[in-house]
């Protein structure tokens, strides 16, 4: 150990070269342990480094004979589709491994790139392996672009916003249907008669056959399962204000609606006001105004002698996650909680700077209410009822008092136009809201932001039955040449109100995009890798239906999925947004790159400008990715179109979140749809039809760089350690922090070199079988696809080893070293986030513990990568 300390700080003195040596060329004497224990052999192979075996001696005759058989046994290629030789004897392989092979050539000869072993074909066409495989990718590519379409996605969205289906009501069941047909039919599925026959229970024998591809459902196949969850559903509400002598003659009571809006013609069917998952409850008390309700919020009310306990806040949805604004009232000692959007969220698009409200115009209806989860989603997601097991019908719940991610204070949501009924109640009371803080006050015309209390008082009813319900997922799978690398798609379905942009702005995008894959499909091509689709359910009460998937299928997901991509709200504004592993961020922006802006449309001397991305966010929570990355460790990306500054106010949850809203302010034209299609369609080809995983580990470890100068910062600016410059200390868990990443990087770009030498490996390869075939050739292809097929399980699996089994400090359900929500942002990710919270929130408590933790995974990910 001290030896290999030594050696770690020297390399930093080093360059990238002479580290890489030393990897190679390190022989390092054997342990105590070692030597007490057995033998080590080392297998030094080229491009690869150094494979470490440590062995009892009493295996050794195994090992023997092992790699006896491996040199005696001739290599096995499995017939190729369009490659004629003889492949007659046995892979040394395992059956997965051999069948991944055989899939992997069974491809690449649809492709084109291995072509039938004759001289006369190969003159006749001229062209090299890779030009024909460029060239049938780019075409398949250009088919893909020409099917989905502006006015086909429209109608899409027309079907899908007619009635409201939040979830687990018959809206909904009836959407799960409607999306079960309409899949099974673009891909081509076979469908029951009664489409009720292809709803099953999640966890049944059907269920999992269909969703792993066994006992006969390997073909093209879509389905629906159900899980039985905990979803809450209004009573009753009420929300009055009244003066201290006259409590039972309140002189203002909230409308609790919106308006009914006569160019809108579904705002007249509209949801009721409440709080997913909000707590039952009748209170009472003076109101005192809590700005966006952040923990710093609540802290400097304290500071300043704003007492909030026994009183009900108002708090503004902005900056975090509205569960944690109810989480951090409670914890502060309110008894209830009114949320409302203030028109600082808007902007420039606001009355008071003269924008008509909607439907009139680009701003804010003053009526529009944002509903929504109020679940502790940072703590956990999914069914409270089973933190971490799947909710089948049959299974054992916790008792409502007893989850943690449920609110134990009621609360209500809330238009401006009633909460500047509240705000004037507090005008000169308590402090100025900009004495607590800067951010404290909002933007309503007219209204001055005091803290309060107020000395008038607020009585608040929220009752809500809280019960079990069935949920809905839908599924279509087109299948692979190989069945266990499988890439999902997946878009949530489940709606607070009609959900033109969230989320049924993705469920058109995603209609186009199957339709355009579907199509492909029925023409003859067939993905390399398994494409998964999901329609999920009740992600808006708590990423409920993809949670239970991830829960239910942890294992399945851990071995086959290669990465997953989401499409939550494809179109709410007019600027692409991209967040994603950094694994992933230059995959997606190859993607974009390859689709027209569809803004340059409305300018004619900005046609054909493809779009760009400029910057790249990682992912933290608030959609159905959460259960894939931050619990299992699978590669992730999230795209849409959002909001710029100037776009209209995009009125998120309300019932102006509707198809009339879309048509004429959020997407006229629907041009973003169909460039959302062509990037969600292509994001699918390239990861299911690309040889190699479009993963890159060099970009991820470059990333956890930056992610360490964050590090850096925190230490200088919280824990008074200068890290740079005069004065620089270097503590011990910062600087083994440090060498890890470094050691990180340098495997990364080894191991990106070895991919990239095995692709132009082959391409030789394939060359030379065109020209003089032969089976010692085809042996070379199959021993070069064996490692391609073992460097792409590396790439699947490398984000893995920053999942920690213990889970993060407080909230075990979340797994991910590298990124997670913010234990009190929600949405937004926080990096490094068991180091970065040991000093921001705990008061360093822990954070050598955390640091040490850290580095030793991402040691693991070198590690990892070295052994390929």
């Amino acid at each position: 150990m001290a030896r290999s300390n030594a050696r770690q700080e020297e390399g930093l003195a080093l360059t990238p070269l002479q580290i890489d040596k030393e990897y190679l060329n390190e022989k390092a004497p054997l342990t105590e342990t070692e030597v007490k224990s057995g033998t080590r052999i080392n297998f030094y192979i080229p491009f690869t480094g150094k494979l470490v075996l440590r062995l009892q001696r009493w295996r050794l005759a195994l090992v023997f004979v092992t790699v006896c058989a491996w040199f005696v046994l001739p290599l096995e290629l499995p017939a190729l589709h369009k490659l004629n030789a003889g492949f007659t004897k046995p892979c040394p392989h395992h059956a997965k491994h051999i069948q991944a092979v055989k899939g992997y050539s069974q491809h690449l000869s649809s492709s084109d790139l291995l072509s039938p072993s004759s001289a006369a074909v190969a003159e006749a066409q001229k062209e090299s392996p890779e030009a024909r495989w460029k060239k049938w990718f780019a075409k398949l590519e250009s088919d893909y672009l020409a099917i989905p379409s502006a006015q086909s996605a429209r109608d899409a969205l027309q079907r899908y916003t007619n009635v409201s289906h939040y979830a687990g009501t018959d809206g909904d069941y009836n959407s799960a249907l409607q999306i079960l047909e309409e899949w099974g039919n673009l891909v081509g599925a076979p469908l029951a008669e009664d489409l009720k026959d292809l709803v099953f229970d999640a966890g049944s024998a059907e269920s999992q056959a269909y969703i792993k591809g066994t006992d006969g459902k390997d073909d093209v196949r879509a389905w629906t399962d159900s899980y039985a969850v905990w979803l809450n559903y209004p009573i009753n509400s009420s929300l009055t204000l009244a003066k201290p002598d006259q409590l039972d003659k309140p002189y203002w009571t909230a409308s609790l609606k919106e308006d009914v809006l006569d160019a809108d013609p579904t705002s007249s069917r509209g949801v009721p006001l409440f709080h997913g998952y909000s707590a039952s409850g009748s209170v009472s008390g003076q109101v005192v105004f809590a700005g966006m309700g952040r923990k710093q919020d609540f802290a400097d009310l304290a500071t300043k002698g704003i007492d909030v306990k026994g009183k009900i806040v108002l708090v503004d949805y902005g900056s975090n996650f509205r569960g944690l604004k109810v989480r951090a009232a409670q914890e502060a000692g309110a008894v209830g909680v009114i949320i409302y959007t203030d028109t600082i969220e808007d902007g420039e698009i606001t009355e008071a700077k003269g924008h008509k409200a909607y439907p009139d115009g680009p701003a804010r209806n003053p009526s529009a209410v944002q509903r929504g989860s109020v679940q502790g989603l940072s703590f956990y997601p999914g069914d409270p009822s089973t933190p971490g097991k799947p909710s089948y019908r049959n299974a054992t719940r916790v008792e409502p008092q007893d989850a943690d991610s449920l609110p134990k204070i009621p609360s209500l949501p809330l238009s401006y136009s009633e909460a500047k009924v509240l705000l004037e109640s507090m005008k000169g009371k308590g402090l100025k809201a900009t004495d607590v803080n800067s951010r404290l006050a909002g933007a309503i015309d007219g209204v001055e932001y005091w803290t309060g209390p107020s000395d008038d008082i607020v009585h608040l009813e929220n009752f809500v039955h809280l019960q079990v319900r069935d949920i809905w997922n839908t599924y279509a799978v087109l299948p692979g040449h190989i069945r266990d690398e499988v890439v999902v798609l997946g878009n949530h379905r489940d709606a607070w109100t009609f959900g033109a942009a969230d989320p049924n702005s993705g469920t058109a995008a995603f209609h186009e995009a199957i339709k355009g894959l579907g199509e492909l499909y029925r023409k003859g091509w067939k993905p390399m890798r398994t494409i998964v689709f999901a329609s999920w359910d009740a992600e808006e009460y708590g990423l409920v239906g993809s949670t239970e998937f991830g829960e239910d299928y942890a294992e399945w997901i851990r071995e086959h999925v290669v990465a997953y991509h989401n499409v939550d709200v494809s179109v709410s504004g007019s600027v692409l947004q991209a967040s994603s592993s950094p694994s992933l961020s230059r995959f997606v922006e190859k993607a974009a790159a390859k689709v027209d802006d569809p803004n340059s449309k409305r300018n004619k001397s900005e046609a054909n400008r493809k779009i760009a991305l400029d910057a790249f966010n990682p992912l933290g929570s608030g959609s159905d990715y959460t259960v894939f990355l931050q619990h299992l460790g699978i590669a992730s990306t999230d795209v849409g179109f959002k909001r710029a500054p100037t776009d209209p106010v995009y009125m998120y949850h309300s019932n102006y979140d509707s198809f009339y809203w879309m048509d004429n302010f959020g997407d006229p034209g629907f041009h973003r749809h169909e460039a959302a299609a062509k990037i969600i369609g292509l994001m699918a080809i390239e990861t299911s039809t690309e040889l190699f995983s479009p993963i890159n580990v060099k970009d991820y470890a470059s990333e956890l760089s930056k992610y360490l100068a964050k590090i850096d910062k925190l230490a200088a600016n919280k824990l008074g350690i200068p890290t740079k410059g005069a004065g620089a200390r270097h503590p011990h868990w910062l600087q083994r922090l440090r060498l890890a990443i470094h050691k990180l990087e340098i495997s990364a770009r080894n191991f990106e070199h070895h991919k990239e030498h095995l692709r132009r490996k082959l391409i030789r390869l394939a060359e030379k079988h065109e020209k003089k075939g032969g089976k010692k050739v085809e042996k070379e292809i199959c021993k070069v696809l064996g490692e391609i097929r073992g460097l792409n399980k590396k790439l699947q699996t490398f984000e893995q080893g920053l999942i920690s089994k213990e889970g993060l400090k407080g909230r075990e359900w979340y797994k991910h070293l590298g990124t997670a929500p913010g234990r009190w942002l929600g949405y937004g990710a926080t990096t490094f986030p068991g180091v970065t919270e040991a000093i921001t929130l705990d008061g360093s408590d822990g954070l050598e513990g955390e640091a040490k933790r850290l580095t030793g995974h991402i040691e693991g990910l070198a590690r990892h990568l070295r052994g390929h």
